[in-house]
């Protein structure tokens, strides 16, 4: 490499220029670990923290279930409870037409439409 040229690299690349330098004090491996535990925290506040808070008021709607409820299930089928039990509930989609279901199979519960609204 010629004089001139060195001159250019060095000016535009400084970093090519200097010596490399010694690893700073201290130990890889806490650097490591701080780093694992910085991102768990991250994960937890992001994604783990806000599902739990979910799935904690998924099961109380599910607990509340009560009879008259108008619910859309996962399917998309929409119907108003007529019978709660245990584990699963009765569904009245349509005239003379009734479904039992499981509870976990409810998606939400929605407020009565216009004209079927409780002291109307």
């Amino acid at each position: 490499m010629s004089p001139c040229l060195a001159t250019v690299w060095t000016s535009l690349f400084p970093l090519a220029a200097e010596p490399a330098k010694k690893a700073p004090p201290g130990n890889p491996m806490m650097q490591s670990l701080l780093f694992i535990f910085v991102m768990f925290f991250i994960l937890y506040f992001l994604m783990i923290r806000p599902q739990r808070k979910r799935q904690r008021e998924r099961v109380e709607m599910l607990e509340a279930l009560n009879k008259g409820d108008h619910v859309v299930t996962t399917g998309g089928i929409r119907g108003v409870i007529t019978l709660v039990r245990d584990r699963e509930i009765v569904v009245k989609v349509d005239d003379n037409v009734k479904l039992t279901l499981v509870k976990s199979g409810i998606a939400r519960v929605e407020p009565p439409q216009g004209g079927e609204q409780a002291g109307s």
